[in-house]
Order: C-alpha cells, then structure tokens, then sequence
C-alpha cells in the first residue's frame, strides 16, 4: 500500500509541474509574444522545447529523491505520456485563451483542429542570419515535422531527467538513494598521470578502516594554478554519500585530465566504492 501511495505522489509531482510548465509558456507567449515552446535553433533544435522538457520533469526528479523511487519503465512510459498531454495542453490552453483582432474568442470563430493546421502549416519559419531575423515563408507540412521535432525536445528534456535518476547511486541493502554528505566535493591535483597514480591507484588496495587508508583518503594533493593549464595535469574529485537508514557510506571520484581543449572527463576512471560500515569519512573529506 505505501509503494502504491508513494507511485501516486510521484506522477501527482510530475504531473504538477508539466501543468505548471504548460500555464508558464502559454502565459508568456500570452502576454509577452515570446513563445518558448518554439524557440529553435537553425530551424531543427528545439532549444525551448528541451528547456520545457526539463522544467516539466523536474516534478519527477525531486519526487523519486524524496519518497525513494527508483526510475523504471513504468515511469519512463509514465513521463512519455505525460509530454504528450503537456504538449496538447499547450496548443489547447493557447486557442482556448486566444482571441480575434476584433476581441472575438477565437474558439468561437474556428474549431481546435483549424487553430491547430493555422498554428502549424500557416506559420512562417524564420531564421537568424548574421543577427538578422529572415523569413523563409510559410511552413505548410514541414510545420507539423517541427511541431513533433518540438514533441521529441520536450520528450528529450524528460529522458534527461530520468537518466539522471538512473545513475544516482542507491543503497543496495536498503534500496534508497543516497544522499550527499559534503558542501562541495574534495578537489585533488596532481602534474601528470604518475602522480596522480601514487594515490588513485593505491587508496582503494588498502584496508578500508586502516590507518594508511584514512591517511590516504585525507591527505591534500594540490598543484600551482599554473600547472593545471598544462596537458597532462590530473585532477581528481571525490565526493562522499550516505544512506539515510543504516548510515553507511559510498565514495564516488570522477577524474578529470587536461588536455589541449581543456579538461576533458576520464568515464574508464570514474569509480564508486562502498565503505565498510562504521567507517566514517567525512571529518576526512570535509572541505
């Protein structure tokens, strides 16, 4: 009964801020003329649509946290439906508040289905040159491909959400997620891969509540500003979780190498370690 009650506060804050989002663009567009549902770029990147997307799922996102709902398919076919019904309402709450130039309500003078072909096959594409706003014409049919390149953003913003609470880290005793335990992740630096390897690849051989770990696991490594703009330098960020039941905690470290571009995100090297319970870091990391 608790996980059916939860499933339902779950969709009930999804669907709260997909309404939400729906009122938010159509009052804009309503009262500004600046549709953010449409707002692309180069005609075939739903820049707006995506930013929809995420605001419309962040109801799902702060939920599955809160009451500890782990993302699956079922909710995965849940915010797919619900993208659907939000961009319906858009369009819907758009012709039911609009109106003709004679102050006429528009639902009063055409059918939802005639607003919708005018929205779409009527409206002109326009592109930005050089600053310049140019018109390429009337849509017609590639209106309704840019109102489902629109529906795919929107659904985009979603699936990012949802993969995000994928990869959050969840006690595997007590099947909740873990919460942060530092303000801010701990910052380590080192001048080549060599170095960085005296501690990446030796802190976790060690016995987890010994000495020489804990000494490890604390110890500062930093490198002058101006060597972490040469190729090569190595950095390091651990950040620290726990379980809001039974306390123990998981080390999480992304490693990060400097290349010509920049830093550059190493996947092959990012790593979670659980702690062996009653081992606590945080006096360690605590920055």
């Amino acid at each position: 009964m608790k996980i059916f009650t939860e499933n339902i506060q779950l969709a009930g804050c999804g669907t709260a801020t997909s309404l939400l989002t729906a009122i938010v663009v159509v009052a804009t567009a309503k009262w500004t003329g600046f549709n953010l549902f449409s707002l692309t770029v180069w005609v075939v990147i739903p820049i707006g649509a995506v930013i929809a997307g995420l605001a419309a799922a962040s109801g799902y996102y702060f939920g599955a946290l809160h009451f500890h709902r782990r993302a699956t398919r079922a909710l995965l076919i849940q915010m797919t439906m619900i993208a659907a019904l939000t961009q319906v309402l858009i369009y819907g709450w758009g012709y039911a508040t609009a109106k003709l130039d004679d102050g006429q309500a528009l639902p009063s003078a055409m059918s939802f289905f005639q607003y919708l072909h005018t929205s779409l096959a009527d409206a002109h594409l326009k592109l930005q040159l050089k600053g310049h706003e140019a018109d390429i014409g009337r849509a017609g049919s590639l209106g309704y491909w840019a109102a489902l390149i629109q529906f795919l953003g929107f659904l985009g913003g979603g699936l990012y959400v949802y993969t995000t609470l994928t990869d959050k880290a969840v006690c595997p005793s007590c099947n909740l997620y873990l919460r942060p335990l530092l303000k801010k992740p701990k910052h380590r630096t080192f001048p080549d891969a060599a170095a960085a390897s005296a501690y990446y690849d030796r802190v976790f051989g060690l016995p987890m509540a010994s000495p020489e770990f804990l000494a490890l696991m604390g110890a500062e490594h930093k490198i002058p500003k101006g060597m972490k703009s040469k190729p090569g330098a190595v950095y390091v960020a651990t950040e620290l979780f726990g379980c809001p039941d039974c306390k123990k905690q998981l080390v999480e470290e992304n490693v990060k190498v400097r290349g010509n571009g920049g830093w550059a995100l190493d996947p092959a090297r990012q790593r979670r370690v659980p702690m062996p319970h009653g081992v606590d870091l945080v006096p360690l990391l605590r920055t």
